[in-house]
This record gives C-alpha cells, sequence and structure tokens, in this order.
C-alpha cells in the first residue's frame, strides 16, 4: 500500500474511533439514567435497581401480609430485584450492542500500520459504573514525562 492510502486509510479510521467516543458518551449518558423494575408475590412487592443492577427503591405494599407470609417476604424481594437486574442488563447490552458492531467493522490498525496496535481493542465497548475511592479502575495512569 503506498503511502497516500495508508494516509487515507488511517484518516478514515480515526474519524471512525472520534465518532465511536462521542457515541459512548452520549450512551454512557442514557445508560446512567436507566433504572428497571420489577415486582414479586402478585405485584405487593416491587424493587427497583438502577443502571448497573444496584438496588435503588424496595416497596412493599400494605395489602402484602392480607396473601403472604412475612416469613417469605425476603424470599420475594430477592426474587423482583433478580428480575430486575437481568431486565437492566438486557437493556444496557441493547444499548451498547450498535457500538459493538461498530467496533467490529472498524479496520485492525496494524493492517494499516506496521505494528500498530488493534483499534479494536482500544475501543472495547466498555462503560464502566460508579466506583468509590478506595476502588481501583482498569484504566492505567499516563503521565506525561516532559
Amino acid at each position: 500500500m503506498d503511502n497516500d492510502a495508508a494516509r487515507h486509510e488511517l484518516i478514515d479510521a480515526l474519524a471512525l474511533v472520534q465518532e465511536q467516543f462521542a457515541d459512548l458518551a452520549v450512551v454512557e449518558q442514557e445508560r446512567a439514567t436507566m433504572s428497571s423494575s420489577a415486582t414479586s408475590a402478585d405485584g405487593t412487592v416491587t424493587v427497583t435497581v438502577d443502571c448497573d443492577g444496584i438496588v435503588i427503591h424496595t416497596a412493599v405494599s400494605e395489602t402484602y401480609l392480607d396473601d403472604h407470609d412475612l416469613a417469605d417476604l425476603g424470599r420475594h424481594i430477592t426474587e423482583a430485584a433478580q428480575a430486575a437486574a437481568r431486565d437492566i442488563e438486557q437493556k444496557v447490552a441493547e444499548l451498547l450492542a450498535p457500538l459493538a458492531q461498530r467496533r467490529e467493522q472498524m479496520p485492525s490498525l496494524s493492517d494499516i500500520v506496521e505494528g500498530a496496535p488493534d483499534i479494536r481493542d482500544l475501543l472495547a465497548a466498555r462503560v464502566p459504573g460508579p466506583q468509590s475511592d478506595d476502588e481501583p479502575d482498569d484504566f492505567p495512569t499516563v503521565r506525561s514525562t516532559r
């Protein structure tokens, strides 16, 4: 491949990368607002989870004890929480699917520039969840030597 063709291919690949990052930011904003609710015990127990599957709200109807035993309440809450977590996991996967498809269609940078990393590896469609200050993240710390 001549230099001019390689340059054009690289410019096209970098444009795809830029588009992917822009779309990832939009998707992350949408993902952050997502939640899912599920019910159990004939609708008398409702559990809501956030985009990471963390329980953010639990409600038990005043009528719960009319038809159910208090001893079963924990099981009903667990069932609803698990159903809501499965639902939000599916919704997030559907939201991320277009990004993953685009990532698979991106060229290998090493096909354009010998020895370069694969763009697809650099753009893994991973959306990090919230972390506490004491949890290490999966991203390296990059410092300039200047």
